[in-house]
């Protein structure tokens, strides 16, 4: 059984949480919540939350794992969460629901976070710190980078390449060979029909770019 703690302490750490909580291989120890997002040291009820800045303080690397759900408002500072806390040296697992299909030769990095009713098909590569959301189909030969976050009933066809800090949004779809570029923000129900460019947000049917966002990164 792995001793975990869960980074996070919003709407993603509580839904995180249900479908740990119910799961044999995980004893959930605490929740870690970055110092300026602290406010309680209470969540779900009754498990106790530590600031990430103390958390050696607490608990070995040697005696936890941890996964991170970090901040859902910012992928490049949920990313940097992550990186924040490998550096004080604790590993990190995967979560895979035991309702998801994911094919058995997928490459596959750390603090990756796949939900129930997800199908990852043949072939396919994901780096660190990545969520799919359920209900989600990718095809095969595909390759998800770093620090992407794909909403639950989306449709990615074949040889998609879908670089850092990526948004999918919900109910979307993503063409054949299609390459979501670095920190893109694609709509809720949009449909990708070309590749998109960094740092830009698409929407629409088919979707086309509406803005960008250099300074900032992918704010939701």
């Amino acid at each position: 059984m792995i001793t975990l703690l869960i980074h996070g302490t919003g709407t993603l750490g509580k839904l995180l949480y249900s479908e740990l909580k119910n799961d044999s291989d995980y004893c959930i120890k605490a929740f870690i919540c970055d110092d300026k997002y602290y406010s309680s040291n209470i969540f779900m009820g009754d498990k106790p939350v530590y600031k990430t800045s103390e958390i050696e303080k607490y608990f070995s690397q040697d005696d936890v794992e941890v996964i991170s759900t970090g901040v859902y408002s910012s992928l490049r500072e949920r990313y940097n969460s992550y990186l924040n806390i490998k550096s004080k040296g604790y590993s990190f697992i995967n979560f895979i629901s035991k309702n998801a299909i994911v094919a058995d030769d997928i490459e596959i990095g750390e603090n990756n976070i796949i939900f129930s009713g997800v199908y990852l098909d043949y072939f396919g590569k994901i780096g660190n710190c990545n969520v799919i959301r359920p209900n989600t189909y990718i095809g095969h030969n595909f390759n998800i980078n770093n620090g992407v976050y794909i909403a639950p009933g989306c449709n990615i066809a074949g040889y998609s390449q879908i670089e850092d800090l990526s948004f999918i949004g919900i109910g979307s779809t993503i063409l054949e060979r299609k390459t979501i570029s670095k920190e893109t923000l694609i709509g809720a129900a949009s449909l990708v029909t070309k590749d998109t460019e960094p740092y830009s947000k698409y929407v629409g049917s088919p979707a086309k770019k509406i803005k960008t966002h250099e300074e900032t990164g992918v704010l939701l």
